[in-house]
């Protein structure tokens, strides 16, 4: 009986901080990157190399990038 009881409750936890998540509203920015990594595959040594990252905001407010590493 004490484990159905434990089996119950936290069963129950785990939906609510479920529906809690997922019910936030999405305020603020919210970055989206259509690709994460790019391979230039063989490259011969001494060429210039140039790509671009294409990152979108899908939130309610401006994007601010403050740095970004390569």
């Amino acid at each position: 009986m004490k484990k159905l009881f434990l089996i119950l409750v936290g069963t129950l936890s785990m939906v609510l901080c479920c529906g809690m998540a997922f019910g936030q509203n999405n305020k603020g920015p919210g970055m989206m990157v259509e690709e994460r990594e790019f391979d230039f595959k063989e490259v011969k040594e001494g060429t210039v190399l140039e790509h671009t990252f294409k990152i979108f905001n899908k939130g309610s407010e401006p994007l601010k990038i403050f740095s970004v590493k390569g």
